[in-house]
């Protein structure tokens, strides 16, 4: 009877000890991963975006203004090859700059987020577009002459078309904000539900 009674107690001491283990290790799990999740996001630095370098894809531009004829074919190729020269050549002429820039919002970036300095980040990014500003207007001088270009080759429509494309594009160099994010997974969600509704 006694050695039952102390197996009894020795397993009630086994289970209490293996609650007590499970407990502690569950919270540590869950603090780890309110952690993560309090945590935000470094902002992505890219002064190549922000000076508004990109390039040009002639097959992908000629589908999406919807261009037939085969002589506006040539001269829109070309005058895209033009750019996209010119802009390879900013490119390696400002490397240092842009190498620069990284440099400098990377370090406001850091300190901002370990001081929840806001407006000294707001005050860095000024000063980055201040130094990016030759070469942005650079890059705006061949937007302006591709643009003299393909209004003259192209009819008001594919010129329309162009101008869209041309102003996604813009966009698209634009950094995505969480607040952003979480707006398009909103609507995503809206659309999602709108369909299902369709479907009874």
């Amino acid at each position: 009877m006694k050695k039952i009674s102390l197996l009894l107690s020795l397993f009630c001491i086994l289970v209490n000890v293996t609650s007590l283990f499970s407990q502690q290790k569950g919270n540590k799990q869950n603090s780890s991963h309110q952690s993560q999740g309090g945590q935000t996001a470094k902002p992505q630095t890219n002064p190549e975006n922000m000076a508004g370098i990109f390039m040009y894809d002639a097959d992908e531009v000629l589908k999406k203004i919807k261009v037939k004829e085969t002589t506006k074919h040539q001269v829109i190729t070309k005058a895209i090859s033009r750019y996209n020269n010119k802009i390879n050549e900013l490119k390696a002429f400002n490397y240092e700059t842009f190498s620069n820039v990284k440099t400098f919002l990377d370090k406001k970036n850091n300190e901002a987020m370990l001081n929840q300095d806001n407006i000294t980040l707001k005050d860095a990014k000024i000063q980055a577009n201040e130094m990016l500003k030759p070469i942005r207007e650079k890059i705006q001088e061949q937007q302006v002459l591709i643009n003299s270009i393909f209004i003259k080759q192209l009819n008001p429509k594919e010129y329309n078309l162009w101008i869209k494309y041309q102003e996604k594009k813009h966009n698209d160099l634009k950094p995505k904000t969480s607040e952003n994010m979480q707006g398009n997974e909103q609507r995503s969600k809206g659309s999602g539900q709108k369909k299902g509704m369709k479907g009874y």
